[in-house]
């Protein structure tokens, strides 16, 4: 455990000094707070939680691609004979890969949670310090959710492909093409719908954008995200590198 731990935080440090992280985090920032600018000026079409929907909208995409980046890169960089026959079993490392996704996710969160607070104080709606506090550790939980899942699914792909793009593609088309497709197919057939419910790809804007984080959304995600780590590190461990 505690050589997981360690490699978690290399790999969370890995995460956090990319480029691609900070390019992107300024990126997602500064169209949030466009949004919060538009709820602001217009109070009556643009309500203060389209802020956080929409930032949740954009964040999506640098989660991606940062979960697909992190095993994926490795491939890429013909890294990864070196970095799976170290002293760490192949099962150390996909794990601190997953949950080093799911802490940078957290600082997402963060970011996503002090824009809504500005956006709710300058929109004039009824605040307290508690009440600020409380959105930044929903934004918190919800974005480390929201990235252990997509983590272990970008995993899990790269294990099977062995590249970056080709499973940020397979998440993009998962996660925002599949939902609609399944909805059409919904209403032509009976009881799919209520399947709907339980898969991953399909709650995960009612997640991440419309902050519904029932207990049942929460539970999807988490067992999700441990089956899909499992059969990642099954693939990893039979994998001849």
């Amino acid at each position: 455990m505690k050589r997981t731990i360690s490699i978690t935080l290399l790999e969370l440090e890995k995460i956090l000094k990319k480029r691609e992280f900070l390019l992107g985090l300024i990126m997602v920032m500064v169209m949030g707070g466009g949004m919060a600018y538009g709820a602001y000026a217009f109070p009556e079409s643009f309500g203060v939680h389209n802020v956080i929907a929409f930032f949740g909208n954009f964040s999506s995409i640098l989660i991606m691609f940062l979960a697909a980046k992190s095993l994926g890169e490795e491939f890429d960089l013909k890294t990864a004979t070196f970095v799976f026959t170290s002293r760490s079993s192949r099962i150390q490392i996909i794990a601190a890969k997953i949950m080093s996704v799911a802490l940078a996710n957290m600082l997402i969160g963060l970011c996503g949670g002090i824009l809504y607070d500005i956006a709710w104080i300058i929109c004039k709606q009824p605040w307290t310090v508690p009440v600020l506090f409380g959105i930044i550790g929903k934004e918190i939980l919800i974005y480390m959710i929201y990235g252990f899942a997509i983590g272990a699914t970008a995993v899990m792909l790269a294990c099977f492909l062995n590249t970056t793009i080709t499973p940020f593609i397979y998440l993009i088309v998962l996660f925002w093409v599949m939902p609609s497709v399944l909805q059409m197919m919904g209403r032509k057939i009976t009881g799919l719908e209520k399947v709907m419910d339980y898969v991953l790809f399909c709650l995960s804007d009612q997640f991440l954008m419309y902050q519904d984080w029932s207990m049942k959304n929460i539970a999807v995600f988490v067992v999700t995200g441990i089956a899909f780590s499992i059969v990642g590190m099954t693939v990893l461990q039979k994998k001849d590198l």
